[in-house]
């Protein structure tokens, strides 16, 4: 596309509903043709009146009023960022400045995926398996304001730590509880392929031991980072919850880096946005977080978070502005996620 075509134009209508149903998604119109072009011309629509769209399509054709001026995209893999105000300004800067999460010591996963729910998830103490066979589950409510309020739902697990499955014969218990249900988990799509032996598989494998692990559990949709949570090592996620662990980072002070604006400053900019401002805070949008490498921040900078993570609190623009190392005005928006 960056090689033979030329982004002429992107108008972005979220937020605006030009269908003559509801429908549960908005549009955007992407004009796209041969040749080259040094810009885009993009505007944010925010209206279906035709007088307006009219002074717009005018705007549009001038490149003027209504319409902002954007350098085209280059060759290469990364979305195409074509806000072009300050906030993608910023992130183009720490792009080019500081390392991705994964690159700065940190790993990004999800949950477990079940296929089936409503057999594997229930009560932590009322889940009739061996205690063996459960682990304490985290899910979305748990986590509220940056804390992990673990409300008692658990998960069985029926892997052996080395990767396989277990022997149902070696645990009566599960074995009684999940073979009424093997019909219905045999219909899943993730059983089909060897049903005989992997019935009762989940989707995703379960590796216990990140249950004990310290990590940072991040919610998949919210209109903000707020609710990034620190896990001293005491559940395991459920799917609808990222985590991020790290060998390097205190991740203490990360929780309150990422809190402080980060996270959403990187999600909003690369994250298709849903109803109510919602953006999603999958992993493919948290590897694109970039934060300054642990080792290299100075003792006054890790004192600065130490202390925030000790409060609660979260940095201000120019306590941000200072461990990033941004010199690019004020970051006064991300008072708006705070």
């Amino acid at each position: 596309m960056t090689r033979h075509f030329a982004l002429r134009a992107y108008i972005d209508m979220y937020g605006v509903d030009p269908f003559e149903t509801d429908v549960g998604a908005y549009p955007s119109v992407t004009l796209i043709e041969r040749g080259t072009s040094a810009v885009v011309r993009t505007a944010t629509a925010t209206s279906t009146d035709a007088h307006y769209l009219s002074e717009l399509a005018r705007d549009l054709s001038r490149g003027s009023g209504l319409v902002r001026i954007v350098p085209a995209p280059v060759a290469g893999e990364g979305p195409w960022l074509l806000r072009g105000d300050a906030r993608e300004d910023i992130v183009r800067e720490l792009e080019v400045r500081l390392p991705t999460l994964e690159v700065g010591g940190c790993r990004v996963g999800i949950g477990v995926a079940t296929g089936a729910d409503k057999v594997f998830v229930g009560q932590y103490n009322d889940l009739p398996v061996e205690e063996s066979r459960k682990l304490p589950l985290a899910v979305n409510k748990d986590l509220v304001k940056g804390q992990l309020s673990w409300h008692g739902m658990g998960v069985i697990n029926p892997w052996n730590d080395d990767g396989g499955l277990v022997d149902l014969g070696d645990f009566p218990r599960l074995a009684a509880y999940l073979r009424p249900h093997r019909e219905l988990l045999e219909r899943r799509h993730t059983a089909k392929a060897n049903p005989e032996s992997r019935w009762y598989k989940t989707i995703d494998r379960i590796t216990p031991s990140l249950t004990w692990q310290p990590k940072l559990l991040v919610p998949d949709i919210r209109g903000d980072g707020d609710a990034i949570a620190f896990d001293a090592g005491a559940v395991y996620p459920h799917h609808n919850l990222y985590h991020i662990t790290s060998t390097v980072w205190d991740l203490r002070a990360l929780q309150v880096l990422l809190r402080s604006g980060l996270a959403r400053l990187f999600v909003d900019a690369y994250a298709v946005r849903i109803g109510g401002g919602y953006v999603r805070f999958q992993a493919q949008y948290l590897r694109r977080i970039r934060v300054p490498s642990w080792d290299g921040l100075d003792a006054g900078a890790r004192q600065v978070l130490s202390d925030a993570a000790e409060t609660g609190e979260k940095l201000t623009p120019v306590q941000l502005e200072a461990i990033c190392g941004l010199k690019l005005g004020s970051l006064g928006f991300m008072e708006e996620w705070s």
